[in-house]
């Protein structure tokens, strides 16, 4: 407990990377919201905007992997989104399940000016910067944000390989109860068989038998 008390005595904000960052997107996010010069637009909402714009017709799983928003979040956004005449989707035709998303003439027009007011809020982050960091800088979140696409890549093989597992233990767990019931059905037709044979010997052979 003592120890708890001394690391939450000596934790400092302004050496956390973590509260850092956080800080540092709500300066990022203050930006791009005075770039976009009132235009009722979200950085995620630019994200999707933008990447849909660089590959008309991806689906939302793909945008998911490319905007590194998560599903649900993901599926919201695009809804809305079509509401508001931005995007559009159309089912793919080999695979029913699916949506393919375009931009809309609104949508195209929305992404042009937002490209210009993104592109602002980039250049008033890195002017924080010294010139001589801001290589540096993007590199290091590039390398922040491929660790956590890694990790989110290394946690989908893992749910499809737990997820191929359990359909492997449960198709031999299915196959060993036919053997068994098999095994069954086998011992038991040999005992009636034996029942039948017994039952059509006469009674003489069964007391020379017994004799």
């Amino acid at each position: 407990m003592s120890q708890d008390k001394t690391d939450a005595k000596t934790f400092d904000l302004a050496e956390s990377p973590g509260h850092l960052l956080h800080r540092a997107q709500q300066f990022a996010a203050e930006r791009f919201t005075n770039a976009m010069a009132g235009a009722k637009l979200t950085q995620r909402q630019f994200a999707v905007l933008h990447a849909t714009g660089q590959q008309e017709g991806l689906t939302q799983t793909e945008l998911v992997r490319i905007t590194g928003i998560d599903r649900s979040t993901l599926a919201e956004l695009v809804a809305r989104m079509v509401r508001n005449g931005l995007l559009e989707r159309e089912k793919l035709p080999d695979d029913a399940r699916a949506n393919a998303v375009r931009l809309t003439d609104d949508g195209r027009a929305l992404l042009e000016a937002a490209a210009l007011g993104a592109t602002e809020a980039d250049k008033a982050i890195m002017s924080a910067l010294p010139k001589n960091k801001r290589a540096s800088f993007l590199e290091t979140l590039r390398r922040i944000a491929l660790t956590l696409e890694k990790g989110e890549e290394e946690a989908k093989k893992a749910k499809q390989k737990a997820k191929e597992k359990k359909k492997k233990a449960k198709k031999k767990a299915k196959e060993k109860a036919k053997a068994k019931a098999k095994k069954a059905a086998k011992k038991a037709k040999k005992a009636d068989k034996a029942r039948k044979a017994e039952a059509a010997t006469p009674a003489e052979t069964k007391q020379k038998m017994t004799a």
